[in-house]
């Protein structure tokens, strides 16, 4: 069964309004990066294709959706904790870029797990970011994440200055993931001591739901910060069906993704921030997870630290570039204007 076949069609409609195309499997393999970007019109983003990519990693592969021309460099998108690719479906077509590639994280919608030898880190996504750079042989690339892959590009971009040309920031976790000093080693041992209980029931089936359960779970899980029909989007690619034909259910991502390790500390965030040499666009949503505590006072100290930052308060939750393009896409194409992309 094919994952369109069993999302609800009042969710596809929200896909249909942005793209044009379904998705086309294969990816033209030649000259991948080696031409330079040039600006596409919003109209002709829309109806660009959209291609599923593998890319190979030591433990499986990595997958990703890529509009547009796979011949030219593309502005690289990196999703949520818990999200995947699908997160930029509403966004992308509303990119004056020709071509946008959007990854799933290790263990996220179809990308393989990662191997069973303890908790993810981590520094594990930002490693993998340096693969994919690698991988397509890029010497500077430009980067958008929401969230947790905001933070991936934010400590990539302070360990490589000279290879990120310019970095797009949605409702960045990077304080989000703060953790106090005195408790650092407590979150460590309470995430390996959770991993290993779930390794253990990793032995029996996951939990099945039917669709409109597992659509509240997500809504509910997210803190109703994707609408419903943003939950439908994500799940397209975040659920599979189970094996008994039974109509019945379950979350697809790696269930140690839970527990992991990697909460920053202060110090580290802000060790990061001035070694950023690439222009930033910081937008937060108005209503977003950035507000009103320690972690929002560490989030501005970053804006002011990193030396070519624009921030903007947008209105829309946490999810605000899936829920209201509109509202993010305008920012963003006025933003990449000004580099080289």
């Amino acid at each position: 069964m094919s994952q369109s076949e069993f999302v609800q069609p009042q969710h596809l409609s929200v896909m249909f309004r942005h793209i044009s195309r379904l998705i086309f499997r294969g990816l033209q393999q030649k000259n991948r990066g080696s031409q330079c970007c040039r600006f596409a019109t919003v109209s002709e983003m829309a109806k660009l294709q959209v291609q599923e990519v593998q890319i190979p990693v030591p433990w499986g592969h990595v997958a990703g959706k890529w509009w547009g021309d796979c011949s030219v460099q593309p502005l690289l998108g990196l999703h949520g904790w818990e999200d995947n690719a699908n997160t930029f479906d509403t966004l992308a077509p509303l990119l004056s870029v020709p071509s946008f590639l959007a990854v799933d994280l290790m263990g996220h919608g179809l990308s393989s797990f990662f191997p069973a030898i303890g908790a993810h880190h981590f520094i594990d996504a930002v490693i993998l970011l340096r693969r994919i750079v690698d991988h397509f042989k890029w010497t500077k690339f430009s980067v958008v994440g929401h969230s947790y892959g905001s933070t991936v590009a934010f400590v990539y971009s302070a360990l490589y200055p000279d290879d990120v040309d310019a970095y797009v920031s949605i409702d960045c976790a990077r304080s989000l993931m703060l953790v106090q000093e005195e408790n650092l080693l407590d979150n460590i041992r309470n995430c390996l001591d959770r991993t290993l209980a779930i390794e253990k029931r990793l032995a029996s089936d996951p939990p099945k739901y039917t669709y409109e359960e597992l659509l509240e779970l997500v809504y509910a899980g997210s803190r109703k910060s994707p609408t419903r029909d943003s939950c439908g989007v994500l799940l397209q690619r975040g659920i599979k069906e189970s094996s008994q034909g039974e109509r019945m259910y379950f979350l697809s991502r790696d269930p140690r993704l839970k527990p992991w390790i990697g909460a920053l500390t202060e110090d580290f965030i802000l060790a990061c921030a001035p070694r950023i040499k690439c222009r930033v666009l910081n937008i937060r949503g108005s209503v977003g997870f950035l507000h009103g505590d320690k972690r929002e006072e560490v989030y501005l100290r970053t804006l002011d630290l990193m030396q070519r930052s624009e921030f903007y308060d947008v209105d829309g939750s946490h999810h605000l570039h899936l829920n209201n393009p509109e509202n993010v896409a305008p920012l963003i194409n006025k933003f990449l204007r000004g580099s080289n992309l």
